[in-house]
């Protein structure tokens, strides 16, 4: 009943940080949490954990990337993992088990492959939808007001004073 609630409560955190913000478990000094915890598949995320002690490696589990160890580093427990670029876009279970059978779990939101090679129409802009024309043809305007303004500061230079 406790997990369920825990997890109900992270789903809801989650949602309101817009799936940016770590959501790791903790239990009397057990906890595991990935950074990050959304993650596009075929990267690398980063595991911390603990076990009340960083004295012993531990096993990190997950239908995401398998099983990992991780080691003891400057007091918690470190490794890294990659999730596969075949993983279906979904929440994944990450559970932490230690050496005294102590667990904690935490979830992995594995999401889809981004597709979109332009920037975020983000509105208000003339330029938006532009192909880069607009760009081109402001561009040679602008330089060909530069030439013609050195041309007549030049010619006025050269007039004789009378």
């Amino acid at each position: 009943m406790r997990s369920a609630i825990r997890v109900a409560a992270g789903v809801a955190a989650l949602a309101v940080a817009g799936l940016s913000v770590p959501a790791p478990a903790y239990a009397e000094g057990v906890f595991v949490e990935v950074n990050p915890s959304t993650i596009q598949a075929g990267f690398q995320v980063a595991i911390r954990a603990s076990c009340g002690d960083a004295l012993n490696n531990a096993k990190v589990h997950s239908e995401a990337f398998g099983e990992v160890t991780v080691e003891p580093v400057n007091a918690y427990l470190i490794a890294a993992a990659t999730v596969p670029e075949h993983k279906t876009p979904r929440g994944y279970t990450v559970k932490l088990t230690c050496p005294s059978r102590q667990t904690a779990t935490t979830t992995l939101w594995v999401v889809g492959e981004h597709t979109s090679h332009r920037g975020p129409n983000t509105g208000g802009g003339f330029l938006a939808g532009d192909d880069g024309s607009t760009l081109i043809g402001a561009g040679a305007a602008a330089v060909g007001l530069g030439a013609g303004v050195a041309l007549l500061a030049r010619r006025r230079r050269t007039i004789p004073q009378g």
